[in-house]
């Protein structure tokens, strides 16, 4: 296991509060917030899959809000795709740890103060999904190839599971990557709409940025070494366009009311921008002021 991070606190934003200016009790102010960066470098959508033990849903949501709870964050696997991507490689692990860290106070998480300390470990997955080629398209062939090869297919459809997945309309890259990024419990639920699955497979021919939390047990596994997983989630987005400098940080966004959840298999929709976002405050400008004792 790589070693811990340092824990970190606090939120980027700014608090802004007013005081009463002479005897004026009342004043119109405006302030001059610059932009969430919205719309700057568009929209994305953002599609989690979320799953969480059925003893720890207990716990987390007894009370009226969910109960604080304290983690260790550990960098996982990096995962590249078939076309090297120099965002990926650029962007360090503890840019991603702390995009996450501000989301997951949102669920009442926050990082344990100590090595010993901590209700569990998060290991973080990061990447873009592999797109496998049209081979096909990249070498075509022509009518007397397809049929002198036809009497050999009916074989292969018998013998190559690669084969037999494309018949029921998905690769073997699609299936990995279904895994991965959790579309493969949404694709087996019972009721899912025709319309609903060509949908996710044509994303699943995309390549597609994402990140996967696992949380497991700390205290268990410093006690007897067993990785008990107590929830994970999954979340991506598509990879058009954008580099993942700005991708983690709407991934984030995107996941973060998922955290700890169970979905069941059904994939959680977040419509979010994409960049980190942050609010910057500028300087207080009285535009107007009203006393309340004038009629």
């Amino acid at each position: 296991m790589r070693q811990f991070l340092k824990t970190w606190g606090g939120s980027r934003g700014s608090l802004v509060s007013t005081k009463r200016i002479g005897p004026l009790v009342g004043c119109l102010v405006f302030f001059a917030l610059a932009s969430l960066a919205m719309g700057k470098k568009g929209e994305t959508r953002v599609l989690v899959d979320s799953f969480a033990e059925k003893s720890y849903l207990k716990k987390k949501d007894a009370g009226e809000s969910a109960r604080r709870e304290t983690y260790h964050m550990v960098e996982g696997k990096s995962h590249g795709g078939v076309i090297r991507d120099s965002s990926l490689r650029e962007v360090a692990f503890i840019e991603v740890a702390e995009g996450l860290a501000r989301e997951l106070e949102t669920r009442n998480y926050f990082p344990a103060q100590a090595k010993e300390e901590g209700d569990f470990v998060i290991i973080v997955h990061r990447g873009i999904t592999r797109i496998e080629a049209d081979w096909d398209e990249l070498f075509p062939v022509d009518d007397s190839e397809e049929a002198a090869e036809e009497s050999d297919e009916e074989e292969e459809e018998l013998t190559n599971p690669e084969t037999y997945l494309r018949e029921e309309g998905f690769s073997n890259a699609e299936q990995d990557n279904a895994q991965l990024i959790g579309f493969d419990r949404a694709l087996q639920r019972r009721g899912l709409m025709p319309q609903d699955e060509l949908e996710l497979q044509e994303m699943l021919r995309s390549e597609r940025y994402f990140l996967v939390l696992m949380a497991f047990d700390w205290q268990k596994m410093q006690k007897t070494g067993e990785k008990k997983l107590l929830w994970s989630t999954r979340f991506s987005m598509d990879a058009i366009g954008v580099g993942f400098d700005d991708a983690h940080f709407a991934l984030s966004r995107g996941a973060a009311n998922y955290f700890g959840t169970n979905l069941d298999g059904k994939l959680g929709k977040t419509k979010t921008f994409v960049g980190p976002g942050e609010v910057v405050t500028g300087d207080l400008e009285v535009i107007g002021t009203v006393d309340l004792d004038e009629e």
